[in-house]
Parts: C-alpha cells; structure tokens; sequence
C-alpha cells in the first residue's frame, strides 16, 4: 500500500481526489491539506510514501515545498499535479528534488502508473518529455571520470538508479548507511553533479541504467 498526500488549494481538486484514485487499491489518500503548512503537520505523526501538489501557491515557491517537504522526511517522493507547462517547469523541479510532474488532464489510470514507477525507480518522465529531454536537454557525458569511479561506488551508483533507498543498499552491500551515504557524495562529487537528477542522467548517459 502506497500511502498518499494531496496539497491543493482548490476545494473541489480536494474533495475529488480520493474519488480520483478510487480504483486503485494499492493507492491509499491518507490525507488533502490545503496548503504546505497543514501538510507538514500531518507528515509529523503520520505515515506518508508520496505528496501529489499544486505548484502554484501564494506564500511558496515550488522549489522550497519540496526543501520543506524533504527536510521533515527525506524519503517522501514528491509529485507535482498541475496545469503548469512542463516542457518549462519540469527540469528545474526534477533537479530540486522532484520525481514527477503530471498533467491534470490525465487520467486516473495514468496517474496510478506513475506513482507506481515513482516508488519502483524513483524517477517518472513521461513518454513525450522523455524524448524532449533527449532532444533539448545538453547533458555532458564525462566518460572518463567514471573511470575514476570504484566498483563499490558504481555498485552502490546502480543501486540509486535502481530506486533503491540507503537502507536498503547498506542491507545487500552489508555496509553502514552512513557509509553508503558517503559513497553517494564522493560520486557525485567525481562526476561534478549536485542533485540525484542529474547523477540519475550521467549514469544513464553511460548505459549503467
């Protein structure tokens, strides 16, 4: 069961939702807030996998919602739901921390596939904008610092794009999780990145996903 939080500032997107996802019994609405703050609360003394939110907010960027969101737990995924362009929004998000950006013309179905495949592998693009990025998006392919990379680094890096957490790694690799968090720093200090995005990119780049 996959726990959900919807931040909405529209009333009637609050009172759908739960409706919305219905249908999907491995999806479970735990809770509609209206904005960060009641959103926050509730993440404190309750259990949340994935938070689907509106980008447009009078007192928050996007990019700070999701600072707030993963420094009360870091291990929730955060979902932007809205009408927004994603061909400009998208990317920016993606790097701050995002791992997905939907359409609210979408389906049900649709939505309930991507919060499948967030939970699976950490990333969801869709199909379209995976061939934008493709396209448009100039990522350098520093082939020769992975060789820079040890095995255990690139053992450790396959597991990240894999969607695998730190704990989970520490479980298979029989290492600390501070230790997997330090190979984690020395790689994307290696390969000159700052976020999981893009070192998610680089290793795909070089065919490691």
């Amino acid at each position: 069961m996959i726990n959900l939080l919807l931040i909405d500032p529209q009333p009637v997107v609050r009172c759908g939702y739960k409706t919305f996802l219905s249908d999907f019994d491995f999806l479970n609405v735990v809770y509609v807030a209206e904005d960060i703050n009641g959103a926050i609360d509730f993440i404190k003394s309750n259990p949340v996998d994935v938070l689907i939110s509106e980008m447009t907010f009078s007192d928050i960027s996007p990019v700070k919602l999701i600072k707030k969101v993963k420094k009360t737990n870091p291990e929730i995924d955060v979902i932007f739901f809205t009408s927004q362009d994603q061909q400009i929004y998208s990317v920016p998000l993606l790097r701050a921390g995002a791992t997905g950006f939907l359409s609210k013309n979408i389906k049900a179905s649709v939505m309930a596939d991507a919060i499948h495949k967030i939970k699976s592998f950490k990333l969801h693009i869709t199909n379209n904008f995976n061939n934008e990025l493709k396209l448009d998006l100039d990522i350098e392919k520093p082939r020769n610092r992975f060789g820079t990379l040890s095995s255990r680094e690139i053992e450790v890096l396959k597991y990240l794009t894999d969607g695998k957490r730190n704990i989970e790694i520490a479980e298979r690799l029989n290492i600390n999780q501070k230790t997997v968090n330090t190979y984690k720093n020395r790689m994307m200090h290696k390969l000159k990145v700052d976020n999981m995005f893009d070192l998610y990119l680089q290793a795909k780049n070089m065919n490691l996903v």
